[in-house]
């Protein structure tokens, strides 16, 4: 999906994404819906996806491999208080 779409979508209400998925076109959208609700069945059968999509933004948006690494171990810190 390309960047001018993503930047329109965080804008987005419930009411409007409901209008663009019952509107005839905007394949893209349906595409990526599909896509994304496809990808979060998965990831609930096998968690270790989260953890890679995760860990693959935080490299997307140019955090450190350090700094990636300390947030998993606060995570799972965090996780064993619990």
């Amino acid at each position: 999906m390309n960047n001018e779409l993503t930047k329109n979508l965080k804008d987005m209400t419930p009411d409007d994404f409901y209008q663009i998925i019952n509107s005839n076109g905007n394949n893209e959208i349906k595409d990526w819906l599909a896509k994304l609700g496809s990808e979060r069945i998965d990831e609930l059968f096998d968690p270790s996806l989260i953890v890679e999509r995760s860990i693959n933004t935080w490299r997307a948006m140019g955090y450190s491999e350090e700094w990636i690494k300390n947030k998993l171990s606060e995570i799972i810190n965090n996780s064993n208080k619990q």
